[in-house]
């Protein structure tokens, strides 16, 4: 047992002899965290072939030293991740992967980060994939703000690559990703044509934000609920933002995660085996708290309220003194007073709710820490 490249280097199933699973998915949906070298054609730029098909790369061109801090720098432990791709590229299951349409958007005006690229799998299926949010606190308080505000920038930005990719591809489609990409791959799959809809076979969130409860309403959603699948670790909190079913459980894969607090959230944590995920026996308590909270609160609220709860929140978070949740983690004990200090400047209305918030991070953090040594 491992996470997803310890099981890349001990199994050689080919997609003939093992079917596409979720471990699957979560390969490709952290191999699009990479800031793609310039010999993978752009989208839009070289997007086509002469023939009008995508234009796409063997996945060992990206086997490039020097290209390797600039693809992987701004992710979680860029050496787990060249180990990630070294170990796709090695593969008989992933050595005729090819990746393409590569596009990589950032306005700060419309606080648009908007990342996707594809994949072909070699076996006639395409994979869409959207990029997430990386591992600063400034990344994470995108998964916050979108998951009350739609559509935001990158969401309508997926749908249109989405339906704009589909129409140079005339086989089956698949559509993922982590974090933020989880609920691009979601929304861009609801959001369009319905003879797209019909060519797309699954859609994967990877502990991806949740929607308002119109959204599930809505027709185009409607049509691809059947197809989508979301996973989350034990002690998921960006997946369950804006869930609102009682026992998730009952419609999500919940995966057993090495990470410990917020680093369960990494993909690379996650454990595998075989080609499938390891179940986890149910989401953490810490876990349904601060969704419990947070969902609660904003339930409550009108978005302009709810922006400037979540303004505060990250300004509180980011007092700690460090950029990642990785590095605040680590050294929580230190930051969650100063924390909890900077709370005092809140409006007494939200400072309870913001109090419990550190807090439900806070019993994330000492959880899994425990779970860790035993």
């Amino acid at each position: 047992m491992g996470n997803i490249t310890d099981d890349i280097r001990q199994h050689f199933d080919t997609f003939a002899e093992l079917p596409f699973t979720e471990a699957d998915s979560l390969a490709l949906s952290q191999l699009a965290y990479a800031r793609m070298p310039d010999n993978v054609p752009r989208y839009h730029e070289n997007a086509e072939t002469a023939d009008g098909m995508i234009a796409t790369v063997p996945i060992h061109d990206l086997l490039r030293a020097e290209c390797y801090d600039d693809m992987f720098g701004k992710v979680w432990s860029p050496s787990m991740n060249v180990d990630l791709l070294r170990a796709m590229s090695e593969s008989p299951r992933w050595r005729n992967l090819r990746v393409g349409a590569y596009v990589d958007e950032f306005d700060a005006e419309t606080t648009k980060q908007f990342s996707a690229c594809v994949f072909e799998l070699g076996n006639g299926t395409l994979y869409v994939a959207f990029r997430g949010t990386d591992s600063s606190i400034v990344g994470w308080k995108e998964d916050f703000m979108m998951a009350f505000r739609r559509p935001v920038a990158s969401q309508e930005a997926a749908a249109r690559y989405l339906t704009e990719l589909a129409g140079h591809w005339a086989g089956p489609i698949m559509v993922g990703g982590h974090s933020k990409g989880g609920n691009l791959a979601v929304y861009a799959a609801a959001n369009v044509p319905s003879e797209i809809q019909e060519r797309i076979t699954v859609v994967y969130s990877h502990d991806g934000p949740g929607f308002d409860e119109a959204f599930f309403d809505e027709d185009g959603y409607v049509r691809i609920a059947s197809k989508i699948h979301k996973s989350v670790p034990g002690s998921s909190i960006i997946g369950m933002l804006f869930e609102t079913r009682e026992h998730v459980e009952d419609g999500y894969t919940v995966v057993s995660s090495d990470g410990a607090s917020i680093m369960q959230h990494f993909a690379l944590n996650w454990q595998v085996e075989r080609g499938e995920f390891v179940h986890a026996g149910g989401l953490s308590a810490s876990s349904r708290y601060l969704a419990r909270t947070i969902n609660g609160w904003m339930a409550k609220f009108d978005d302009e309220h709810r922006r400037r709860f979540i303004e505060n929140l990250f300004a509180v978070l980011e007092a700690g003194g460090y950029d990642t949740f990785g590095e605040l983690t680590s050294h929580w004990t230190q930051s969650l007073p100063v924390m909890l200090a900077a709370v005092r400047g809140i409006d007494a209305e939200d400072r309870d709710v913001m109090a419990d918030v550190l807090k439900g991070f806070a019993a994330t953090a000492a959880t899994s820490v425990i779970a860790t040594k035993q």
